[in-house]
């Protein structure tokens, strides 16, 4: 029997940091004009659903899911280490964007 839980379930991805960094780098390489923090959290999120990579109770559905506090952690400190390799820097300018929120851009 499924069961449906209500409300935002935070949910576990079981990507090792490599796998995540690898993930996060990409999808910012794949964006031309920036992509903002809560936008490759939700990315994050799609992918792990995709490769089988989130942990969940197979028996429950949930209404809205988001990202575990501590893979969202990883994903800051991915992008720290992404801006202090210089692989990618903070679009300050944020007045093109849609929504509030830090974006991000991947250095050519």
């Amino acid at each position: 029997m499924t069961r449906i839980k209500l409300g935002t379930t935070s949910l576990h991805v079981t990507y090792t940091d490599d796998e995540l960094k690898t993930k996060v780098i990409g999808y910012l390489r794949s964006c031309d004009d920036g992509v903002g923090f809560r936008d490759i959290c939700d990315n994050i999120l799609t992918l792990a659903e995709d490769d089988g990579k989130l942990s969940r109770d197979g028996s429950e559905q949930y209404q809205w899911e988001e990202l575990d506090r501590s893979d969202i952690l990883r994903i800051d400190a991915i992008l720290n280490d992404a801006i202090t390799d210089r692989v990618i820097m903070i679009d300050f300018n944020t007045t093109h964007y849609q929504a509030t929120d830090t974006y991000f851009i991947a250095r050519q």
